[in-house]
């Protein structure tokens, strides 16, 4: 299943919202860098309490949200 996050760094602090069936909405307290999938991809597992190495970044989306395929 294709899973789409819509990610907002720089928040005051860390929470994750659905906001749809696989959409969610994940603030994040510091600026996007080359962990960011890594991070995104753990809070997923965590919320999904599926194992993370199940979770694939596949890509950004034209609006800049983040696609990850779980299996």
């Amino acid at each position: 299943m294709e899973v789409t996050i819509k990610v907002r760094f720089n928040a005051s602090k860390e929470k994750f919202e659905s906001y749809g069936p696989n959409k969610h909405l994940i603030y994040l307290p510091f600026e996007e860098d080359a962990d960011s999938e890594k991070v995104i991809a753990t809070i997923l597992s965590r919320k999904l309490g599926t194992p993370e190495s199940r979770i694939i970044f596949k890509s950004k989306d034209a609006m800049g949200n983040w696609v990850f395929q779980v299996s």
